[in-house]
């Protein structure tokens, strides 16, 4: 299914490729400086300065950018024991009821999130070490959050997928 057959077909096409652009450049960093810190650590006895804070920011920026990704993909972990029993009809309330629950969760904690990154900012806090402010991250956290909540609105007005069939058949959608 290519980006025009889907509602908010737009959306996926500006922030799809932005969002894997960035987790990619993410996890590449983690892998190079990874790699770089045992080279260093166990062969020069020089490790890298801040390494593991910095391993810890760039895991939560992963996790965070990762989240509207998989929601746009309808890729979440689902169980599906009813699923070849479950009507159409409820499916597809199914699918809506869970998007609205979804959308609700998210925006709270992306709401949540800001709080505390004001927080943050207003008492000073920063990294043990490399002295970075903790609230620019969180609010990077929040705004990823807060896209994610957008995701599964718009996931609402796409078609409920019922699992993969045992045969390996893919995934169907429901029309409305």
């Amino acid at each position: 299914m290519g980006f025009g057959d889907k509602p908010f077909a737009l959306f996926d096409r500006a922030v799809e490729p932005a969002l894997g652009a960035v987790s990619a450049v993410v996890l590449f960093g983690m892998m190079a400086l990874t790699c770089t810190d045992v080279i260093g650590r166990y062969f020069f006895n020089q490790p890298i300065y801040g390494a593991f804070e910095i391993t810890e920011m760039l895991l939560a920026l992963l996790i965070f950018a990762g989240l509207p990704l998989v929601t746009l993909r309808n890729d979440h972990v689902t169980v599906d024991v009813l699923d070849p029993v479950t009507p159409g009809w409820l499916l597809r309330l199914q699918h809506a009821a869970a998007c609205a629950v979804a959308f609700v969760s998210t925006g709270y904690l992306a709401w949540r999130l800001w709080l505390r990154a004001d927080t943050l900012l207003g008492a000073g806090e920063t990294t043990a070490q490399l002295k970075f402010k903790l609230a620019w991250l969180t609010y990077a956290m929040s705004l990823l959050m807060a896209l994610t909540a957008i995701a599964f609105l718009i996931l609402a007005f796409r078609p409920a997928q019922r699992a993969a069939q045992s045969d390996g058949s893919a995934s169907q959608g429901l029309g409305p």
